[in-house]
C-alpha cells in the first residue's frame, strides 16, 4: 500500500510469519523531476494478528520518522 505524508511516499508491505503479519515502510520524497529516493527503510516491527494492524503500525512508525528527521528541523 502506498500513502502520501507530507512530502514523503511511504510504500508498506506486509509479510506472513506464521499466523503473524508483520509490516514494513520504505519513506522516499515526493518528486516529479526524477526517480524517488529511499530514504529509509523500517526493519523489525512487532507482530499482529491481522494484515490491517501490521500495515497501520509500518505507516504510523514511518509517519513518526519523517516528523523527526526532516519537519522538526534535523534535515
Amino acid at each position: 500500500m502506498q500513502f502520501v505524508y507530507r512530502d514523503f511516499n511511504i510504500e508498506c508491505i506486509v509479510e506472513q510469519i506464521g499466523t503473524n503479519f508483520v509490516g514494513r515502510a520504505a519513506i522516499s520524497r515526493v518528486s516529479s523531476s526524477r526517480e524517488p529516493e529511499t530514504l529509509h527503510e523500517t526493519s523489525c516491527s512487532p507482530a499482529f494478528a491481522t494484515e490491517l494492524k501490521a500495515i497501520g503500525y509500518a505507516r504510523n512508525f514511518a509517519e513518526m520518522w519523517c516528523d523527526k528527521n526532516f519537519i522538526d528541523g534535523c534535515t
